[in-house]
């Protein structure tokens, strides 16, 4: 009986591996990205300012990542101060939206909220290459909501406030930045919960990933399924032992 216990233990223990699943994602940021845009920006309400180029990103997934991370495709910065060079290899964590932004402590549901929206109504598709202009306007807009202090869903002002911009090489880009900014309402479209998530490092810019398979515990390991399958014949065996 000691052991039959044992084996169910086993079993139960392997069944709640398969559940949980690999939460790091190693990518490289393709070397050949690069932006026409450019803008000033600031954070801290006009003490400081840089310049920025803001615009879409290309990931390539590496061997060791989940399976429902697609091994090509594109994504936005979601942390304003932080950096991540063409070619770079990052090694990183798979969280919710809401915990992306590490360097703010993670962005809230508030504003993960409306960052779904905003790729709801603009971007639901991640394996899409936008133009330059389009690319630049998501980008500014995803700064806007997730570092802006003061803010009214719908009604957010470029030129105010704790995150401000100046000196735009396409002034189009602010106007259609604007634009998709106002449109929100906090109500959707939005893409889903679990297939959107953040990816996020300490030190790097967080970005956004969009998953194939609907998010967490969907993806065991191959290793998890043999262990499940070994343990489960073993509990068979031991129940045709005792019965002869």
């Amino acid at each position: 009986m000691g052991i039959r216990l044992a084996l169910t233990a086993f079993v139960v223990s392997v069944v709640g591996a398969g559940v949980a699943r690999a939460t790091t994602v190693f990518i490289r940021f393709d070397p050949g990205y690069s932006t026409l845009v450019t803008v000033d920006r600031t954070v801290n309400g006009g003490a400081n300012w840089y310049m920025q180029d803001p615009g879409q990103f290309h990931f390539l997934t590496q061997p060791g990542s989940p399976a429902d991370v697609p091994l090509s495709f594109y994504t936005f910065c979601i942390e304003p101060r932080e950096f991540l060079t063409p070619g770079q290899f990052v090694s990183y964590d798979l969280v919710p939206v809401e915990q992306g932004a590490t360097n703010i402590g993670g962005m809230g549901a508030t504003k993960a909220n409306v960052v779904r929206e905003l790729l709801g109504r603009y971007y639901p598709d991640f394996s899409i290459e936008v133009d330059d202009r389009t690319g630049a306007a998501i980008q500014v807009a995803l700064w806007e909501i997730i570092r802006e202090n003061v803010q009214t869903i719908g009604s957010y002002d470029l030129a105010t406030g704790d995150v401000r911009y100046r000196t735009w090489s396409d002034p189009a880009v602010e106007t259609l930045a604007t634009t998709m900014l106002s449109s929100l309402t906090g109500t959707g479209p939005m893409v889903s919960v679990s297939g959107v998530q953040a990816l996020t490092l300490v030190g790097t810019q967080d970005t956004l990933v969009q998953l194939t398979t609907g998010g967490f515990g969907s993806t065991p390991e191959p290793a998890t399924l043999f262990l499940m399958g070994a343990g489960l014949v073993a509990v068979g065996l031991l129940g045709r032992r005792k019965k002869a």
